[in-house]
């Protein structure tokens, strides 16, 4: 009989680890470039991350540092595409002082549908 290695558990505290460190840097790595094919390397997660996997086993944070190289890859590229697409629902933007119908004008003005 063939082993099942897909743990739902275990996938779901490195991902729940991994969100947290991404969360607690997030100030910091907003300072960091990532173009619009994402990282070709692991300095993100070895420069700002792994201090929160220190007491993880070693198979654990290679885990985790594949998962964060992927993760930060495929949302770069898809936010790129994003952007490309004219959505904008992800930027901040200073909206608290616009009426309706400026705020529609400013997105207007933006090439954003609404």
């Amino acid at each position: 009989m063939e082993q099942n290695y897909l743990n739902i558990k275990f996938v779901s505290e490195l991902l729940n680890q991994l969100n947290e460190a991404f969360r607690l840097e997030e100030d910091v790595l907003r300072d960091v470039i990532v173009n619009k094919w994402g990282v070709h390397d692991d300095h993100i997660f070895c420069e700002h991350l792994q201090k929160y996997f220190t007491e993880l086993l070693p198979h654990e944070r290679k885990a985790l540092m594949s998962i964060a190289r992927t993760v930060i890859c495929a949302s770069a590229e898809a936010y790129y595409e994003l952007i490309e697409d004219n959505y904008l629902g992800y930027e901040k933007q200073d909206n608290e002082a616009l009426s309706l119908n400026e705020f529609i004008d400013r997105l207007q003005t933006e090439g954003a549908e609404y």
